[in-house]
């Protein structure tokens, strides 16, 4: 019986939602998270999906800061364990007989913390003889949170851009960048729980270079987003700060129409994201880096000389 209403007495944690502010009329593609998200435009926001032992809460970035904005839910932590008479939970009810082996007077208290997890079974509901101190629980590392509000973060696909941007040419240099509104860093936070209390802690991703695959054996790695070539501009008033020199043409490899006429090097564009967390009290860490992936095709031909 006394299972029975412990069971009762949890209730599963809220979904709630997580908000990454996006540039305004981008519309992005996230990975991660392991949620469903909806664009509108100037935010993408992720439903997590997160119940029982740890709950999520806020999630934003943009314009380059780490944290803030974005209509973001707020993480409230209780103050835990905090025990309360079985009563007063359950009104009419006292949680049943003594456990086996009580030779004191006492009562049945809930601890309010707990999630009616089968660990909420055995830690929220305790005997507690007359007098008697409460148990004390140590709330969650905060590296627990920390791990889980990674876990929750949706990071963007990138868009490949090429210049020149449907054929290019060996000897001459292709320009290769991606959005760059989407070059900065983006957060989430998230809580985790048990008996103890609840502890929340700020996962933040920060995007550190591109590696390039160029499809012809060759990488380059380039230590930010690329720069726009702009058609309006002469040629000579600009350069790259991201680019690959094809030496060979792209004859003999794979098209998407299965004419030969229209082999293509397929590339890849892979963002590396440093994340790291960030807890109370000055707490923080490193987690593993993750990546983001986009692909392109580019046809690459031999300009050919003109003999006069």
């Amino acid at each position: 019986m006394l299972r029975m209403k412990a069971c009762r007495y949890g209730a599963a944690l809220a979904i709630l939602t997580l908000v990454v502010v996006a540039p305004s009329g981008e519309a992005w593609a996230v990975v991660g998270g392991g949620g469903s998200c909806t664009d509108t435009g100037n935010t993408v926001s992720c439903g997590s999906g997160v119940s029982g032992n740890t709950g999520t809460g806020s999630g934003s970035g943009g314009d380059g800061a780490p944290t803030g904005g974005g209509g973001a839910t707020t993480v409230s932590v209780p103050t835990c364990p905090n025990y309360v008479p079985y009563s007063t939970e359950f009104p009419g009810q006292d949680g049943g007989p003594p456990p086996a082996g009580a030779t004191q007077p006492g009562a049945w208290y809930v601890n309010t913390c707990a999630t009616g997890s089968v660990t909420g079974q055995s830690t929220g509901v305790v005997w507690l003889a007359t007098g008697q101190a409460a148990p004390t629980v140590p709330p969650p590392d905060p590296a627990v949170a920390g791990a889980q509000a990674a876990s929750e973060l949706q990071l963007p696909t990138p868009t490949l851009t090429l210049s020149p941007s449907t054929t290019g040419y060996v000897n001459l240099a292709e320009w290769l960048w991606i959005t760059s509104s989407m070059w900065h860093p983006l957060s989430t936070t998230a809580q985790a729980c048990n008996a103890g209390g609840c502890v929340a802690a700020t996962a933040i991703a920060t995007p550190s270079y591109v590696t390039w695959d160029t499809g012809d054996g060759s990488t380059v790695t380039c230590n930010g987003p690329g720069t726009p070539f702009d058609p309006a501009l002469p040629a000579t008033d600009q350069s790259t700060t991201c680019s690959h020199t094809y030496t060979t043409t792209s004859a003999g490899q794979p098209s998407a129409d299965g004419n030969p006429n229209d082999a293509a090097f397929r590339i890849t564009a892979t963002i590396t994201w440093t994340v790291a967390w960030a807890g109370p009290n000055g707490s923080a860490g490193a987690l593993p880096s993750l990546t983001t992936r986009g692909a392109s095709s580019l046809e690459v031909a031999q300009i050919e000389s003109v003999n006069n």
